[in-house]
């Protein structure tokens, strides 16, 4: 009898035991909505960055807006433009561009989001400017993509990002 049960153990471990050729895969990671939505901002920054007209706009809405304020003792100035002809600009600008993003923070609610984040322009390695980028992104097709980007215009009190 003890012969019956050792030998039903063992088949019982060889049945649970992995065979070569079976393993399992393990799980491809999560990839949350939010690191999406993220991911879709910083390939645009990277297209400024490169001055790379086509990947920005293959990010964007057919159209995309942009809008912008700057605080002024006077009137504040107030610009709001399709983003296909901002793209064209910053692809053809003569300076070095760059626009590093900080602490954002990333709302999805089905398919919709938001990124709201502190940036500072820096045009040939100074400071022109900071304040704060806010990107609203839409899913299409299974694709995020920026259909507005609304940012604050600050020439005073610039700390370049941590």
């Amino acid at each position: 009898m003890r012969a019956a049960i050792v030998a039903l153990f063992a088949a019982l471990l060889l049945a649970a035991a992995p065979r070569a050729g079976y393993a399992q895969e393990a799980p491809a990671p999560e990839v949350h909505e939010e690191d999406r939505v993220l991911a879709t901002v910083n390939a645009f920054m990277a297209g400024l960055e490169t001055k790379d007209a086509d990947a920005m706009r293959a990010l964007v809405t057919e159209p995309g807006f942009l809008a912008m304020v700057e605080e002024r003792d006077g009137p504040d100035r107030v610009a709001l433009t399709d983003l296909d002809s901002v793209i064209g600009s910053l692809a053809g600008s003569q300076a070095d561009l760059s626009e590093p993003l900080y602490d954002p923070w990333v709302n999805v609610d089905g398919p919709v989001a938001m990124v709201w984040a502190y940036y500072d322009l820096l045009v040939d390695g100074e400071v022109s400017h900071c304040g704060v980028d806010i990107f609203t992104l839409l899913r299409i097709d299974d694709d995020w993509k920026i259909a507005t980007i609304t940012y604050s215009h600050l020439e005073e009190g610039c700390p370049l990002a941590p």
